[in-house]
Order: structure tokens, then C-alpha cells, then sequence
């Protein structure tokens, strides 16, 4: 590109191009690129071309995170109907999950919740529960647009006819599913075998992760008393202990039950349960139980591991991932799930609920996971994040301070937890300590106008900005009017 290129395109004549490993292979495979290319400020990147280079490509992917744009009369001039539509990749509309074979892994799966009620978990459930998941990535990741297509999960589940425990196991699966494979496919590419077992893995202990609840008599209500709570935070532990009769369920997997309430490093009441004091402390009495025990070595064996693990603090970047994801995938089933005490959710609240509530309990980078690589897909390539939204970001100082600045979103690129803002103010949390931190609001009072109207790009910063909160005029209506009013007042 010329710098000195005079012929600049008005920004409204351009719409975005989805540029992905699929357009790219798509023109590629076609030996032409068919439109011009240009940057975000209309300036060329490269003219429409047939037998492109190595050299061409790269060229293009230097402008990936600041936005590829083409004419919209271009568009027009190659859709019949002439619609003003940005560039959808092929496969980004597919769905991916087959109905009947969906149907059938949810039914499967309420079977198994009866029986566990009556029955010990077995080698041959754990088996079954292997081949299951297998199938279930197998089919997923042979599908050419895995990457792109919708994930249709809610849609064949709101006529499956299955209990509301089959629908959260079987969700939460396929969302840990998605995210995993997406994500790892990004840091990972090239290596799927090796991938393979660590997906299978997460697979197993999002499926398995609850099982636990089938032995216990948890009142269906949000408002529980300390009691009932105290009673709730023993399913991982139980959890953990029903897989035990099973050696083809892996101590890793184990170790991820164990932990799946627990999506942040550290101690703090986010970190849910089960308390490590008290998680120790079962353990231990388990492992003295079957030490007396005649056959029971494997088992006292995986139970001194997860003590050590515990005791030790032992974990890695992708273990604490993996924990995150499963913690996610688990919100976004129940919020999209009907309970006995609200109806579900829809897709695209369930995202706004959980990244509104993600400040205390998530990292960037994990609520990146969800949003960018499997949040369009969830909601039928619709962002959470858009042009003209208000969001709140959180920054954290060199004394590691939080600010908080309520911004109007300018642009959304490929990523839409990394948008193009304009900041407006700044503003206090009001924060509330219940069963964990949480932010229950702002404070309009606090409000500092920022008079420069100063612009940030997130998607060329490399600093500690992160969105952590959507204005929404259905989730927070007094806080939407006010900074209505307040920026047309600015």
C-alpha cells in the first residue's frame, strides 16, 4: 500500500470483511481475490487480483486486527438482491449440530441421571460415556465449518423433551465443547491428535461435573438459606467420589470436577467451593476409609494425588482455562435453561448477564473464550457488542487500582470484546459481598466527564482494558437513560 495513495474511500462507502483462515483459503483455492481490498481509513490494501501471491496474503494479514474493508457497490454489483450485507465466510450460517443424533445424546443422558439415583457409577457407564462425547467431538470437528457455524444446541433442545438436568449437562458439553476446540485450534493449530485427549478430557468432566446432585435433595429455588447452600457446595466433592469406582474416568478429569466452582486462582469467595480447607479435609477421611480397604489402591492412589494437587497449589495456565471454561459453559446452560423459579433466558441476555457479572470471577482472556470464539455462534451471528452501544470498561493502574469508564462503542472488529470506543466518563461500582462479590451497580453520582472525549482502540492495545459491563436497557433501564441522556447532553 502507497502511503501516499490520494484516492481514499469515504468510510460509509466500505463495509467489513470477515477476514479468516476460510476466506482466505477460499481465495486461494480459487486463485483470485475478488474485490478490492482497503484499510480502515479507505485507503488500498490491495486490488482485486487472480493468481495472488504468498506475499499478498501476508500483506493482508498485517491489517487482521485493525480491519479489512471492500465497496458496498461492490457487494451489490455480486448479490443479486443487492443487499447491504458485510461478507459472511461460508459455513458461518451452518448448523452443526444434527437433531436426532442431539436428541438421542440428551436422552442418553437423562437415563443416566435415573439410574445414578439408584446405582453406583460403573466402568461401563464411564465407557459409555466416552464413546458418547467422542461421537459428539468426531462429528463436530469433521464438519468443515466448525469454526464458523451456528451452534444450534438451544434450538434442538427446546423440543427434546428431556429433563431440565439432561438439558444443562448435554448444553454445557457442547459449549465447553465449542470453546475448547476454538480456542485451542487458535494457540494449537496443526497438533488436533495431541489436541484430541485434551478435549476429550473437559468433555468428560463437563458431563460428569454434576453428577452429584442425583444424590442430594437441593430445594429449587435462587434464595437459599446458609444450610442448603452449605449442602449445595458438596456436589463437586460427591461428584468426584461417584466416578471413583470407574479407572476409565483419567485423575485429570477427576481434578477438574473437583475444581469446576473454582474459575479464578486464589482463595477468594469467588472461587466458590469447595472450600480447600474443608475439600482437604474429606478427602483425607476417604482416603483413611479405603486405606482399610482390601483392592482399593487405585483409588486411595488417585485421591493422594488430588490431596497433593491441593495441598501444593499445583496448576497451570491451561489447566485454570480449562476450569474457567467449564464454569462458563455451566452458566450459559442454566441462564438459557427454564427453571422452576424463571423461565430461560434468551441466548444473547444469558452472554450480557454473564459478562455483566464476570468481574470478580473471570479473566479477560477467559470471557474472550466465550464472546469471540463461540459467542456469535450461540446467537446466530449476532453480536452482544455493537455500533452504538453504551459499555463500561475496568483499567487497572501501576498501584493497581481499578477505574471504571463508561464508553460509546464506535466500531467492532472481528473481536467484539476488543471494540473501538469513545470514553464519555468515568464511574464507581457499587460493589456487594453476598455468596461472592458482585457488582450490583454504578454510583451516577460518581460521574467524572471526560471533556477530551478521548479514543481507545482495544483492539490495538495490549494494556489491562477489558469491557466488563453492557449497558443494557433491558437488564439496567435507569443506567441506560441516564447515560443516554448524559451523552446527548455532551
Amino acid at each position: 500500500m502507497s502511503t501516499n495513495d490520494t484516492n481514499i474511500v469515504p468510510r460509509e462507502k466500505l463495509a467489513k470483511f470477515e477476514l479468516t483462515e476460510e476466506s482466505l483459503n477460499s481465495f486461494r483455492k480459487n486463485q483470485n481475490i475478488p474485490l478490492d481490498l482497503y484499510n480502515k481509513d479507505g485507503q488500498i490494501l490491495i486490488h482485486k487480483k487472480r493468481n495472488p501471491t504468498e506475499a499478498d496474503f501476508g500483506k493482508l494479514l498485517k491489517f487482521e486486527m485493525q480491519g479489512v474493508y471492500f465497496l458496498i457497490s461492490e457487494l451489490k454489483k455480486s448479490k443479486p438482491n443487492g443487499a447491504d450485507k458485510p461478507y459472511l465466510e461460508p459455513g458461518r450460517t451452518t448448523k452443526l449440530f444434527d437433531i436426532e443424533k442431539t436428541a438421542r445424546f440428551a436422552k442418553q443422558s437423562q437415563a443416566l441421571i435415573e439410574d445414578l439415583r439408584k446405582t453406583s457409577f460403573s466402568s461401563d457407564q464411564a465407557v459409555f460415556v466416552q464413546n458418547s462425547v467422542n461421537e459428539l467431538l468426531t462429528d463436530f470437528t469433521s464438519n468443515p465449518d466448525f469454526e464458523l457455524g451456528i451452534f444450534n444446541i438451544l434450538e434442538i433442545l427446546s423440543v427434546a423433551g428431556v429433563s431440565v438436568e439432561s438439558e444443562l449437562m448435554t448444553k454445557r458439553t457442547v459449549v465447553a465443547m465449542g470453546m475448547k476446540v476454538r480456542t485451542r485450534k487458535i494457540v494449537n493449530e496443526g497438533k488436533e491428535e495431541s489436541n484430541k485427549k485434551d478435549h476429550l478430557s473437559l468433555m468428560m468432566a463437563s458431563y460428569l461435573m454434576d453428577v452429584g446432585y442425583s444424590r442430594l435433595e437441593v430445594k429449587q429455588t435462587p434464595k437459599l438459606t446458609k444450610e442448603e447452600y452449605a449442602v449445595v457446595q458438596q456436589h463437586p466433592i460427591i461428584s468426584y467420589l461417584m466416578t471413583l469406582p470407574a479407572p476409565e474416568v483419567e485423575s485429570h478429569v477427576r481434578t477438574l470436577i473437583l475444581n469446576h466452582h473454582r474459575p479464578y486462582r486464589g482463595n477468594g469467595v469467588n472461587n466458590n467451593f469447595p472450600d480447600p480447607r474443608s475439600l482437604f479435609t474429606k478427602l483425607m477421611s476417604v482416603r483413611d476409609k479405603y486405606n482399610r480397604e482390601v483392592g482399593k489402591e487405585r483409588i486411595t492412589q488417585d485421591i493422594e494425588l488430588q490431596l497433593h494437587l491441593q495441598e501444593n497449589n499445583v496448576t497451570t495456565s491451561s489447566f485454570e482455562e480449562d476450569i474457567a471454561i467449564l464454569s462458563l459453559a455451566s452458566e450459559y446452560a442454566s441462564l438459557t435453561s427454564n427453571q422452576p423459579w424463571r423461565p430461560a433466558f434468551k441466548s444473547s441476555t444469558a452472554l450480557k448477564m454473564i459478562l455483566n457479572d464476570s468481574f470478580f470471577s473471570y479473566s479477560n482472556k477467559n470471557i474472550r473464550h466465550l464472546l469471540d470464539y463461540v459467542g456469535s455462534s450461540l446467537t446466530n451471528n449476532e453480536n452482544i457488542i455493537n455500533f452504538g452501544d453504551f459499555v463500561i470498561t475496568a483499567s487497572v493502574d501501576s498501584e493497581k487500582r481499578a477505574h471504571f469508564d463508561i464508553c460509546l462503542v464506535l466500531d467492532v472488529g472481528r473481536y467484539q470484546t476488543r471494540p473501538k470506543l469513545q470514553r464519555i466518563c468515568s464511574i464507581n461500582p457499587v460493589f456487594q459481598k453476598g455468596i461472592k462479590f458482585k457488582i450490583a451497580d454504578f454510583d451516577l453520582k460518581s460521574i467524572k466527564i471526560d471533556r477530551r472525549k478521548a479514543i481507545m482502540d482495544l483492539a490495538l492495545q495490549a494494556g489491562t482494558t477489558r469491557v466488563i459491563y453492557i449497558i443494557d436497557p433491558e437488564l439496567n433501564p435507569a443506567l441506560h437513560e441516564a447515560v443516554y441522556k448524559l451523552n446527548l447532553n455532551t
